[in-house]
């Protein structure tokens, strides 16, 4: 093997293993709450509270006029946050309701939330 293709294959040798190093930057986290865990917010400019575990303190994520409001996962098109909280008052007394809160982690904005009812809960 000949000095430049010797000098080639090495440097695309660098270049794939380079590649395979680059950092992973997290661009979003989420908890999985039940009722007794969460606060939603009234407002579109608030914070929502949420207690992830028994014991862990309590974490205040900003919510925004970005964030998007989902019934359910099968939803397409967040439905608002309006709708979202009266169905989630309807549906918050039974502890298998589940609500999804999607955040930035640098930033504690919250970019949606996603209800997950028990089936035959009325979502709207």
């Amino acid at each position: 093997m000949n000095i430049r293709l010797q000098s080639a294959a090495l440097l695309l040798l660098t270049a794939w293993l380079s590649a395979g190093h680059a950092a992973i930057r997290q661009i979003e986290q989420a908890f999985e709450l039940g009722p007794a865990q969460i606060e939603l917010p009234a407002r579109a400019d608030a914070q929502l509270t949420v207690r992830p575990c028994i014991g862990c303190p309590i974490v205040a994520l900003r919510v925004t006029a970005a964030t998007r409001w989902f019934s359910s996962f099968s939803e397409r098109q967040p439905v608002g946050q309006a709708a979202v909280l009266e169905i989630y008052r309807a549906a918050s007394s039974n502890p298998q309701a589940l609500v999804h809160v999607f955040y930035e982690p640098q930033t504690l904005r919250v970019r949606r939330v996603v209800l997950d009812l028990p089936r035959g809960t009325q979502t709207r």
